[in-house]
């Protein structure tokens, strides 16, 4: 049956049959084989990646959680820390009183509730100093942000010194 053909005509033909079939199984499998493998090594520099990264995260959750701890007691209501400053203030220095108490004040943000408290107390100028150390040292519910020092004067008579002490807790939205 092939005998008509010379030989030149039987390799032009049988190149065409290997081209085509070497186009078929390239289309076939090997098109996907090299797309496997591209994928595979771009998909292998995205994991190394983050995996350089997520050792970063491990540490800064211990810096977060460290500093949860060191802005405020967690799993105290914010009447208790109010009552805690009240009860801290007059048993610890009896000497001074309680000039005015500010209702609590809540801000809430999409991470963090913000509960603040202001107590405004007079005495003594040593006495007060004595007392803000104190809530710095050993009262744990909340921390002091600001303390101001004024004066008051009734009938341009008395002065009053006062110590105005703002406390902030922090609290994770879980």
């Amino acid at each position: 049956m092939f005998e008509q053909y010379s030989y030149k005509q039987k390799f032009i033909a049988l190149l065409a049959i290997f081209v085509l079939l070497g186009a078929t199984a390239y289309k076939r499998s090997f098109s996907t084989l090299i797309g496997t493998i591209s994928e595979y090594r771009e998909l292998t520099a995205k994991n190394e990646d983050m995996r350089t990264k997520s050792g970063n995260t491990d540490a800064l959750i211990k810096e977060i959680s460290l500093l949860d701890k060191l802005i405020g007691k967690e799993g105290v209501t914010k009447e208790m820390v109010q009552q805690g400053i009240i009860n801290f203030a007059s048993k610890r220095h009896p000497a001074l009183s309680v000039s005015d108490l500010q209702p609590i004040h809540v801000y809430s943000d999409s991470t963090y509730n913000i509960i603040t408290n202001q107590i405004d107390m007079t005495g003594r100028a040593a006495q007060l100093l004595e007392m803000s150390y104190d809530f710095e040292k050993a009262f744990d519910y909340s921390r002091i942000v600001s303390m101001n020092f004024y004066t008051t004067k009734k009938n341009n008579k008395t002065e009053k010194l006062h110590l105005k002490l703002i406390f902030q807790n922090y609290e994770n939205n879980k």
